[in-house]
């Protein structure tokens, strides 16, 4: 009955994970593979734990056989993702590529199992401590190789974190002021905050001589990628993209908004985020980049997407620098900033990111990433609803 049980409650918690978590796999395959390894090997370990404390086996191998069909699924999923990275783009043989990996899986767990085998005859034997130290050297090197073995994959296809990493380096990257044409900011709170000569501090794009691109390669990228940590605070989607209740826009600031981000399906909304205070700001002051997010329109595509970020890298590249270059006695102003506090920085950002959007794409493609109908952005719950030009072509 115990085998039963086990063997039961871990398919319902493989159903419940996958009933919660499959929308995330895609966009993030390399993450969730790697956390699949990790959980697997942790099940590995109850499993051990069994055979030490048999008087608590329903518990631990009910845990242990959680972890493993958790994994499973997990890795499952992410495994065609992982796959279609190996495709050159010019066949669909991704059926092949499977197959291979397939037979490759088979011939690592047949070794694996005669390896087993001569390694508890010879060496290992039945002892605990044997058995536990064996389990915690073999598992480390499997880690060890996990690890290397994602970080070498290279996507081609981005996801928000990688496409929120490119266009950073594309905007610091460009030769021109990053607050110098936006005037000021109009809050009487903030009447040092003006833009003087202030310029980009990042340095100017080789690209602008014809040298080299400002658009890291998937290489570039897959080498800097975070493998089992979250993304960076900043490149987090859920921080990006909000509703236009998040900063409680009064309606004198929603008419503006519409009227500047006209020939749009996306709105630039500064302000913090009045709905969900964070935790975090009992321990820290939040940075100024996290005062602005971006509002979807429920018809927004891939590419709407795209120039939705580069339009709200550019606002954080302009509030950042503009902050810099405020007295320091009004340091705490910046915490009731709002859109109506900064007009002239709004229509400056999307004058720019109509003005860049263009060669954006066009450095995407020579750095041969996939177009934007291909990107894996997840699901962004959080669109509104307004009435849109005819004449609207940002996003053909």
């Amino acid at each position: 009955l115990n085998w039963v049980l086990k063997d039961a409650l871990g398919k319902m918690a493989r159903m419940l994970w996958a009933s919660q978590m499959g929308r995330r796999f895609d966009s993030d395959a390399k993450r969730w593979r790697f956390r699949a390894s990790l959980l697997f090997a942790v099940g590995n370990f109850l499993e051990i734990l069994t055979y030490m404390m048999p008087q608590l086996f329903l518990l631990w191998a009910t845990l242990a056989n959680c972890c493993k069909q958790i994994a499973m699924l997990t890795s499952s999923s992410t495994r065609t993702s992982l796959y279609n990275s190996f495709r050159d783009g010019t066949r669909e043989n991704i059926g092949d590529i499977t197959a291979k990996g397939e037979a490759q899986i088979a011939i690592v767990d047949l070794l694996g199992i005669a390896s087993g085998v001569a390694l508890s005859k010879s060496v290992v034997g039945t002892a605990v401590s044997s058995v536990v130290l064996t389990y915690l050297g073999l598992q480390a090197m499997e880690i060890f190789c996990m690890y290397h073995e994602i970080r070498s994959v290279q996507f081609r296809v981005l996801n928000f974190e990688r496409l929120e990493q490119i266009i950073r380096n594309f905007v610091r990257a460009q030769p021109r002021p990053l607050i110098s044409s936006s005037p000021k900011i109009t809050n009487n709170k903030l009447n040092g905050a003006t833009s003087g000569n202030t310029t980009a501090k990042h340095g100017t794009s080789s690209s602008s001589n014809g040298e080299e691109s400002p658009v890291p390669t998937p290489e570039a990228i897959s080498n800097n990628e975070r493998i089992f940590w979250p993304p960076k605070h900043l490149s987090r989607r859920a921080l990006a993209f909000g509703s236009l209740g998040r900063a409680k826009l009064s309606g004198q600031e929603l008419e503006r908004l519409l009227k500047i981000f006209e020939n749009d399906r996306f709105l630039l909304v500064v302000g913090p985020n009045m709905k969900k205070p964070k935790l975090r700001n009992l321990f820290s002051k939040p940075s100024i980049q996290e005062y602005c997010h971006i509002v979807l329109h429920e018809d927004a595509s891939n590419t709407d997407i795209v120039k939705s970020t580069l339009a709200l890298t550019i606002l954080r590249e302009k509030l950042c620098l503009l902050k810099e270059s405020k007295r320091p006695e009004s340091e705490d102003s910046w915490e009731d900033i709002r859109s109506q506090h900064c007009w002239d920085i709004l229509e400056a950002t999307e004058s720019e990111c109509n003005q860049f959007f263009p060669q954006f794409l066009r450095e995407l493609s020579s750095r041969t990433w996939s177009p934007p109908s291909r990107f894996m952005f997840g699901r962004v719950h959080k669109r509104a609803q307004w009435p849109l030009k005819t004449s609207k072509s940002s996003s053909s």
